[in-house]
């Protein structure tokens, strides 16, 4: 992914993630989760709203890089935040809201687990 892309799509500012096509705005700390579907990305906010974006996950990864976030299988990014819970006999996490997600064999050793 070239920096043309990053740069033209989104930022954060102030904590704040700014989406430049569609003048949208999301503060970090509302933001739980990021999950992949091919090359769409759906945000789970704190409000139990949904957000889609036509990005990959990637571009987020990069974006959010720094800022409290994991990436935590091919399909997931995680606030630190919001995290409640590892499981590692089901390697999952629990989130805010009700909300898990998946940790991969190879991502493990980003997070500490708690029983």
């Amino acid at each position: 992914m070239n920096n043309y892309d990053i740069t033209h799509t989104c930022e954060i500012l102030r904590g704040w993630l700014h989406f430049k096509r569609s003048r949208k705005s999301i503060n970090l700390s509302e933001i739980i989760m990021l999950r992949a579907d091919v090359n769409y990305t759906t945000f789970y906010l704190k409000s139990g709203k949904q957000f889609l974006s036509a990005r990959s996950i990637k571009l987020f990864e990069i974006v959010l890089e720094g800022h409290g976030f994991v990436r935590t299988h091919r399909a997931y990014i995680v606030n630190r935040e919001h995290l409640l819970k590892c499981d590692e006999l089901t390697e999952s996490i629990f989130l805010s809201n009700n909300l898990t997600a998946l940790i991969s064999r190879r991502r493990k050793g980003n997070l500490t687990f708690q029983s």
